[in-house]
């Protein structure tokens, strides 16, 4: 088997499997699901037995010292995968699988009837198994370190313990200042916007982005997230809340800022390992870049403003541009994590964080886990969970098995102030956006970012577009700046 078979061959299997797994989410109905998933995990195995074969390791040994550079490192980035995972049983990869896509219906119902019993065996499950693959991986790292590994190689558990200890310094007592200088919250935060004005809005913010129909796709989920099929097939979802629209706007901004990121991939890597190898909390930085430094900005809403005003009226009819700015940059201590504030969004991190540190660390009881996470609520957020719905069930990401992906949201988020202080420096990012020119940003994105996707690891990015290493301090001096000229904050 040449390269160049294994790579089609690993390609149609991943089509397939993005495929059924974004139907699952979206479109398809919930009695199918039993025999979906059993097809889905099916799927998966073949495509792990391909890859774990000695054939596939004998055409990517040959094609890691390739002439042709795409190839060598795309086949040089697949060993290091194949390297952590070969040793993993076919019949328990499959069976891990089948679990997370059974997973995923039970959390749903738990979730919507705030009922944790209906998840709890399955997450018990989840927790019990994800620690018998981590163990089979040929990697060295204790459970939870390999887990932070697989979402950013070479993530450590000092690393991010270090950087919320900044935070913790440095942002968290910030929050109570600008909790002092806010006035009431304001009213439109929780008016009433039909599905129809909602759907008119995403139009609006996605033809703003150029986000469009030639290789975007939006569809609805009860979790928003987003899923790249190839670099001019990457699709997006949103959930609409009738009381709380401004949650639809962010979540489009926010998965576009994904959705962007794979479709400004260099075309060339299309079919190989790095057309979608970037690590999660380079990807973070985009879509959170997008969502609040910019999307969040009075420049971003300067030309769009009128044109929702007019979509809803009766709700924003009388709201001044910077009403609506500090509106959705509205500050509360509030319990759901994708609805957070710039501020407190660190907070939810930490909490999750907290707890799985307590899973492979300490190794907990993993009974009883939501009374761990309201508790975890209460230390740094300072809540007290009614339901489980507003504390364990209110993320997906359990369901799938995502140990150690969440520190990659706060890191994103703080290398995205790093990379937005660069891009400021090179043009004069607040003059594009009034002029509603997107296209200048995207193109200094793709020109610094995003053509290189995972070609280079996430530390070397960084050093890459900013010229020095990683420094949480950008994050904190951007948050502190904001909400200074936003709230008339003196600083010390």
């Amino acid at each position: 088997m040449t390269y160049q078979e294994l790579s089609e061959k690993l390609n149609a299997y991943q089509l397939a499997i993005t495929t059924m797994s974004f139907d699952a989410q979206t479109v398809a109905p919930i009695k199918g699901a039993p025999i979906r998933n059993k097809a889905l995990a099916f799927l998966m195995g073949e495509y792990f037995q391909l890859l774990t074969s000695e054939e596939a390791y004998k055409a990517l040994k040959e094609a890691s010292t390739d002439e042709n550079e795409i190839i060598r490192l795309s086949a040089q980035e697949t060993l290091i995968d194949l390297d952590k995972i070969k040793n993993i049983p076919v019949e328990e990869y499959v069976a891990f699988q089948q679990l997370k896509q059974d997973a995923q219906q039970t959390w749903e119902e738990a979730k919507n009837t705030q009922d944790y019993s209906v998840f709890e065996p399955d997450l018990i499950k989840l927790i019990d198994t994800h620690k018998k693959i981590t163990a089979y991986k040929n990697d060295g790292l204790s459970t939870y370190e390999s887990s932070l590994d697989d979402f950013e190689r070479g993530l450590r558990q000092t690393h991010v313990d270090s950087f919320f200890s900044a935070l913790e310094k440095d942002l968290v007592p910030f929050i109570d200042t600008v909790l002092a200088h806010q006035s009431d919250k304001p009213a439109l935060l929780g008016a009433y916007v039909s599905h129809a004005d909602q759907e008119k809005i995403s139009e609006l913010v996605m033809n703003h982005l150029g986000y469009t129909k030639d290789f975007g796709h939006l569809g609805h989920a009860e979790h928003p997230f987003s899923s790249t099929f190839s670099i001019n097939d990457t699709r997006i979802t949103t959930h609409f809340h009738e009381n709380q629209f401004t949650s639809n706007i962010f979540s489009i901004i926010h998965e576009i800022g994904h959705s962007m990121y794979n479709h400004q991939v260099n075309p060339a890597f299309e079919g190989h390992a790095l057309a979608n190898n970037m690590s999660y909390s380079m990807h973070e930085s985009q879509s959170r870049l997008l969502e609040n430094m910019i999307g969040r900005s009075e420049a971003f809403w300067t030309p769009l403003y009128p044109q929702m005003q007019a979509i809803i009226p009766d709700v924003l009819g009388d709201v001044s541009l910077q009403d609506f700015i500090k509106a959705i940059n509205y500050v509360e201590r509030d319990f759901i994590r994708i609805e957070a504030d710039e501020i407190t969004y660190p907070l939810h991190i930490m909490v999750r964080y907290a707890v799985e540190k307590k899973l492979f660390s300490d190794n907990i009881e993993t009974t009883n886990l939501n009374k761990v996470y309201a508790a975890a609520m209460k230390d740094y957020l300072g809540l007290e969970v009614q339901n489980d719905s507003q504390g364990i069930l209110q993320d997906v990401h359990w369901s799938d098995a995502s140990f150690g992906y969440f520190p990659t949201y706060a890191l994103g988020t703080a290398y995205a102030a790093q990379f937005m202080h660069q891009m400021k420096k090179d043009i004069d990012v607040d003059a594009l956006l009034i002029a509603g020119d997107l296209k200048t940003i995207f193109a200094w994105l793709k020109e610094n970012i995003h053509q290189y996707s995972g070609q280079y690891e996430t530390q070397d990015m960084i050093q890459r577009v900013s010229g020095e290493t990683f420094n949480p301090n950008y994050y904190i001096d951007y948050i502190k700046t904001k909400y200074s000229n936003l709230l008339s904050i003196q600083l010390d």
